[in-house]
């Protein structure tokens, strides 16, 4: 009876473990919640080789972080996971660490967990690809934007190179997009500003976008600035694919090749890389199934967490090992070019591992050979420019017309012929303070060259001067004309007189011949008493009669009486030859007098105004002409420094158009441009020019620091040149003949009709004749008429007596 028992049991044992035996075998598949329905779309293409089973981890509404492990361990256990796959937890990765559980995760991970393995290079092994490529190319100055604390970790490994100078932009998270670029524009600036043309984006897709379109319409994105991006999953080619027209280095550190395309990742975003590193871990546990040897109870979570140690296989995201702390080694980080729409994998790094010790290796393959393209070409760009004539002016019907066509001048010419040799267009716009630029004292600059360095202007075209100052904020291209300094004044008035025939003799000489006159008719009023006269039959010579005569003979007149005496005829022939050349030399003098007109300036030369006060004299404030005033070593500049800026500061004007006013006004001297005073004097011909002219320096088109599009427009312009183009323009600014006469050069071509202020002295004269001839007749008549009457009562008186007589002899 025992023995039938004993063997029923041993029956019914081997037939329950039949039964266990045919049971088929399931592998139990953890994933973090949020994975789920990537890996389900995985296993629906393709299936594992064993069967499993995928299980939703979830911690419903964990009060703590330890309540929460306490909950993942419950799932765990109650649910026998042999496998645990997704981004990391770290409830998660703690609790696999304690089961022996193996922990494929597709994000990054703490370390020291020897069943958590990462299928995601760490952080720092990018780091560590980047800081390897930033010595290999020997660079010393490096920008670094980021967006997250994943930059600050770069930041730190790359500042391990202390011959490495790293200036680090960090692009804060906003939900206004113009916040976003009006920070990511002053960044740029600012590294323009220092001269940095290397850069490493560590940002997301959005950012990245953002900066790069900034970097374009600040002309940074051409030769020789480098670009360099962190793009683990290739989620940047939509970015790069807006940039078809930029052929600048952009270099790319991934994981996969740079716009892949395979049966498992076909979109372009972010999901590209999640997919092929949960692609990867699928695969990597289906590799590790078939080691058991068709053992299925030999699957356990720690014998497959051993054979993850072991295995090594190709993925979609390139070869995969791990090592005994569970981080991917002996993997590549893929280095990419961009050019275009054209990409090329240029290099690689390469992370080997061995039983002794890490080995960093970095292997670089030959470059792409770039063309240059003009960074400009086919875009908009803002050219800033003054209202400085003829440079720049508005027209007449400006309020009428819209954009470029509000504006002309030799500026707008000038550009106009650069962007059809450079194909670009451009936008004008005037500087909004109305200043050429200068360094306050807080470090800022304004005016023109602050709109440069604030990135509002791709360009600047302008009189706008060359020097040290200037050249060290920003950069110019070859000059396109050269200024000197000149001093601009009004034209002196000159005086009007109504006795301007007076002018041609000295008054000495007026004197001189009055007295001469005077002697004359005296002298010959006594030869012709003394003298023999020659005949008889002569009216003799009064004392009034000789001064007629010799009055009468200097206006060429003729008198009834004249000299009858050898003595008086010998001092008539000598009065007559003074009177003839007398006469001749004042009528030539009074032709040139009164019709050529001449110019008697108090100042002949700019030296002339230090050695005087009552002419004021400045120029505009904080300009490079003041500038010169100011840094000057020569004494008599120097001088007129100390007038301007100390003794009388009101001289200093605030800009052009107020210096010319005070021109105008009179009593001043304007210290500008040889090129806007020339003008001046041909549009306006109560403006004249003094010399000489001094300090010669060139006028170039301004462009931000180390903009690499200054050799294109300095081409440009030595080529205008060559042509003869700038000369035309020259010529049609600043016309060769003006219609103004060149007052300071005296010439018998330079003539003017005779105007009655010249001529009125003689009309006064005349009327004055009238007048006396008319008071002298008056008198006589008034005499004539009193001796009449004194003739006739003398008449009647002696009548009365005569018959008074009469009667008494009666």
């Amino acid at each position: 009876m025992e023995q039938r028992f004993f063997w029923f049991v041993i029956g019914v044992t081997l037939t329950l473990c039949d039964v266990i035996a045919e049971e088929p075998f399931l592998l139990k598949i953890g994933v973090v919640s949020t994975w789920k329905h990537i890996f389900t779309d995985l296993l629906q293409r393709n299936e594992l080789s064993l069967p499993c089973s995928l299980l939703n981890i979830t911690t419903p509404k964990p009060k703590s972080q330890y309540d929460k492990m306490l909950k993942v361990k419950d799932f765990l256990t109650n649910n026998q996971i042999d496998v645990i796959l997704g981004p990391y937890d770290d409830a998660t990765g703690i609790v696999a660490e304690k089961l022996k559980i193996p922990y494929i995760c597709t994000t990054a991970a703490r370390r020291n967990l020897k069943y958590t393995f990462q299928i995601l290079p760490p952080l720092e092994d990018f780091s560590q690809a980047i800081f390897d490529m930033t010595k290999s190319y020997g660079w010393d100055k490096v920008s670094l934007f980021y967006d997250d604390t994943r930059g600050v970790y770069i930041m730190e490994q790359l500042l391990t190179n202390h011959d490495l100078m790293v200036k680090s932009w960090h692009v804060e998270a906003n939900p206004n997009p113009k916040v976003i670029e009006k920070q990511v524009r002053d960044h740029l600036v600012r590294m323009r500003q220092a001269f940095v043309q290397k850069s490493i984006i560590f940002c997301s897709k959005e950012h990245t976008e953002i900066i790069l379109d900034q970097a374009r319409s600040l002309a940074m994105l051409s030769q020789p600035s480098e670009w360099f991006f962190y793009d683990p999953g290739d989620q940047l080619v939509p970015v790069f694919k807006n940039f078809p027209d930029v052929f600048v280095n952009f270099t790319v550190f991934g994981l996969m090749e740079f716009d892949s395309r395979n049966e498992i990742t076909t979109v372009e975003d972010a999901r590209r890389l999640n997919i092929s590193l949960a692609a990867d871990s699928l695969k990597l546990v289906n590799v590790t199934l078939p080691k058991f040897s068709g053992v299925p109870r030999n699957i356990t979570a720690t014998t497959i967490a051993e054979e993850l140690r072991k295995i090594r296989i190709s993925g979609y995201t390139g070869d995969i090992e791990f090592g005994p702390d569970g981080r991917r080694y002996n993997y590549t980080i893929k280095l990419s070019e961009i050019e275009g729409l054209d990409s090329l994998q240029v290099g690689v790094w390469k992370s080997h591992f061995n039983t002794s010790a890490s080995k960093i290796q970095f292997e670089e393959v030959k470059r792409l050979n770039r063309n240059y393209s003009f960074p400009l070409k086919g875009r908009t760009v803002s050219v800033v420019m003054i209202l400085e004539k003829p440079f720049t002016m508005r027209k007449r019907d400006y309020k009428q017309r819209l954009g470029n066509d509000r504006f002309e001048g030799f500026a707008v010419d000038l550009i106009t012929e650069v962007a059809k040799m450079l194909d670009f267009n451009f936008e004008i716009y005037l500087v909004h303070d109305g200043k050429f630029g200068t360094k306050m004292e807080n470090g800022e600059w304004n005016g023109m060259i602050g709109e440069l360095l604030s990135g509002n202007a791709t360009m600047l075209v302008a009189p706008l001067s060359i020097n040290s100052q200037r050249e060290e904020a920003v950069d110019f291209t070859k000059p396109f004309m050269t200024r000197y300094i000149s001093v601009l004044m009004r034209v002196p008035q000159s005086e009007q007189s109504y006795f301007e025939f007076l002018n041609p003799l000295h008054q000495n000489v007026w004197y001189c011949t009055f007295g001469a006159f005077v002697m004359v008719s005296v002298i010959l009023y006594f030869l012709e008493r003394f003298g023999i006269p020659q005949n008889k039959e002569y009216p003799a010579i009064s004392f009034r009669e000789s001064f007629w005569f010799v009055f009468g003979s200097l206006l060429q007149g003729n008198t009834d009486a004249s000299p009858s005496t050898l003595p008086g005829r010998i001092l008539t022939s000598a009065w007559w030859f003074f009177a003839l050349i007398l006469i001749s030399s004042y009528t030539a003098n009074l032709a040139a007098f009164l019709t050529v007109k001449k110019i008697n300036t108090p100042i002949k030369s700019v030296t002339d105004l230090a050695s005087q006060t009552k002419i004021k004299y400045g120029t505009v404030k904080s300009s490079g002409i003041m500038f010169f005033f100011k840094n000057t070593n020569i004494e008599h500049f120097a001088k007129m420094w100390a007038q301007m800026s100390e003794v009388d500061p009101s001289s200093m004007v605030d800009d052009t158009e107020e210096g010319f006013k005070k021109v105008k006004q009179g009593n001043y001297a304007f210290f500008w441009d040889t090129t806007v005073n020339k003008y001046k004097t041909i549009e306006d011909c109560q403006f004249m020019e003094i010399g000489p002219h001094f300090d010669p320096k060139g006028f170039g088109i301004g462009v931000p620091p180390g903009a690499i599009y200054r050799e294109d427009l300095s081409m440009a312009i030595l080529r205008l040149s060559d042509t003869g183009m700038l000369h035309q323009l020259e010529n049609k600014w600043w016309p060769p003949s003006r219609s103004c006469p060149d007052l300071s050069k005296p010439s018998a071509d330079e003539t003017s009709e005779l105007s009655i202020d010249s001529v009125a002295g003689v009309f006064f004269i005349l009327l004055g004749g009238i007048a006396l001839a008319g008071i002298v007749c008056g008198f006589e008549h008034f005499a004539k008429v009193v001796k009449k009457a004194a003739k006739t009562e003398k008449n009647v008186n002696g009548k009365n007596s005569e018959i008074k007589e009469r009667e008494s002899f009666l």
